[in-house]
């Protein structure tokens, strides 16, 4: 989740059909990416990135002064970046008006394994999680933190 709240409008690639996911630090809403250090570009199909589009046409006009791309629609803060809590809100508020009980972490999961049963390699899985250099952080990081110790 905190990779789409941290997504700008600018990081949409109509032409390639892509997201940039990149660290800009702290922002307004609160979002962060996993892997700060690692950049990427996520393929998307081009459905999604028509409905981006226009979606943009819609919520971003003139009186829209923040470049995050999912802002609110109404309300008194109309035209600001979603936050968490935001999100939690509509996923409370859907589960409470169907009965079915989803999350973003879910719908996330759910796409991994439609790529999996695809066929998709544990790696490319891995890499369009985000999740490759943390995990590759996460089994060297005690040796290096012992090698460094022990200088």
């Amino acid at each position: 989740m905190g990779e789409a709240l941290a997504l700008w409008v600018q990081d949409v690639d109509v032409a390639e059909n892509t997201l940039h996911i990149c660290d800009r630090g702290p922002l307004e809403n609160g979002a962060e990416i996993k892997t700060v250090h690692a950049p990427r570009a996520l393929d998307v199909s081009a459905d999604l990135i028509d409905e981006i589009v226009a979606y943009v046409g819609i919520a971003h006009t003139a009186e829209v002064e923040t470049n995050h791309l999912f802002i609110k629609r109404q309300g008194t803060r109309a035209g600001q970046a979603i936050t968490y809590a935001d999100v939690d809100s509509l996923f409370r508020r859907l589960r409470s008006r169907t009965g079915i009980a989803v999350t973003p972490h879910i719908l996330r999961h759910t796409m991994l394994t439609a790529l999996a049963e695809q066929g998709w390699a544990p790696e490319l899985l891995q890499e369009r999680a985000g999740e490759a250099l943390r995990a590759a952080w996460k089994q060297t990081q005690e040796q290096v933190c012992l090698e460094r110790s022990s200088t």
